[in-house]
């Protein structure tokens, strides 16, 4: 089908004119909320993204990529884009960059108007996606590239690191510190795999070594301090308290420490406390903080290496898992004797 044929398809779907159909696909604020939801599932539903940009293409290339993340706060995934940015400019490729607030829905809508711009690319974060955004990706032949994850598609690649490995990680630290009542405080693991791999990794490595998951207090956080404070005073208030905990963010720890902090539970004496993703926060924290740190500039400098290279070196560049590497800092010790 052609562009305007699509166009009257979601006009008929959606119960409106292809005139209201344009109006909302240009994000004209006159539209009503409702009609707007009508048409938007409508153009889901049918795959449909406006042609313009794509006959563009046939001509010249954009010369841009498309990068929807979670979110900007606390500098998480700034460092990957900051360097995904250096290397895409090196060779004079710019980057739009969109964010979804850990939605999927509302990530499928950010690529839509991405695929609409014309970029010749998109970064996403993580392996849970909507199928019908890959569907759309793959139909445009849009090249795409998933971070934080080392499990790539079929068609699509992978660049980051193996997330139930960090999970593992973290556990074998604790234990080897003598740590046996453990807790975990992981993000918010629905459609997020990341978060959900750390703490399946955590438990795996703990059941490994006799404890089993029950014993294990397993709270889950939005990224933010306040989230990590309100999750530890849950945890304080079990009859019998964790020693150690190890928290899905570097933010959420900076939460157990003002937690602990406010109530004269010394750290690492009563409790040891481990972060992840090693973000400047951890050593502005007091103590400051133990952390698994994430590979995130070399995620994004490779990231765009893959996207810089050709179809045929892509290939050979479509997975690869990077290590992590823990940083020992004053949050945690050996579990007094």
């Amino acid at each position: 089908m052609d562009a305007d044929t699509k166009l009257v398809d979601v006009a008929k779907r959606a119960g409106c004119s292809p005139a209201t159909v344009s109006r909302v696909l240009n994000n004209n604020p006159k539209v009503g909320a409702e009609v707007r939801e009508r048409v938007l599932k409508a153009a889901m539903d049918l795959g449909y993204v406006p042609n313009g940009s794509a006959r563009a293409l046939r001509s010249t290339k954009s010369r841009l990529v498309g990068a929807v993340i979670p979110t900007l706060d606390h500098a998480i995934y700034a460092t990957m884009m900051n360097s995904l940015q250096a290397r895409l400019a090196e060779r004079e490729v710019s980057i739009i960059v969109s964010t979804s607030l850990y939605d999927i829905d509302m990530e499928y809508e950010q690529v839509r108007l991405l695929v609409e711009r014309g970029v010749e690319a998109i970064v996403l974060v993580g392996t849970i996606h909507r199928p019908e955004t890959i569907s759309l990706l793959e139909q445009r032949n849009i090249a795409y590239v998933f971070t934080y994850t080392s499990t790539s598609t079929d068609v699509g690649a992978a660049i980051g690191f193996d997330n139930e490995k960090a999970g593992r990680m973290a556990a074998r630290y604790l234990l080897d510190l003598g740590h046996t009542k453990l807790a975990m405080i992981a993000g918010i693991t629905q459609n997020n795999d990341r978060a959900a791999a750390r703490r399946d990794g955590f438990i795996a490595e703990l059941e490994k070594q006799g404890i089993t998951r029950s014993k294990v207090p397993l709270l889950e956080s939005a990224y933010k301090i306040e989230g990590g404070r309100t999750a530890m005073k849950r945890l304080m208030d079990l009859k019998e308290r964790p020693t150690a905990v190890f928290c899905g963010s570097d933010i959420i720890a900076a939460g157990v420490i003002k937690y602990c902090h406010e109530h004269q539970i010394a750290i690492p004496g009563e409790i040891s406390v481990l972060g992840f993703d090693n973000l400047e926060i951890a050593e502005l924290t007091t103590p400051d903080l133990t952390t698994v740190e994430v590979p995130a500039r070399e995620m994004g400098t490779i990231a765009g290496d893959y996207l810089l290279a050709t179809t045929a070196q892509r290939q050979h560049m479509r997975q690869r898992e990077l290590p992590l590497r823990l940083v020992v800092r004053s949050s945690t010790a050996p579990i007094a004797r």
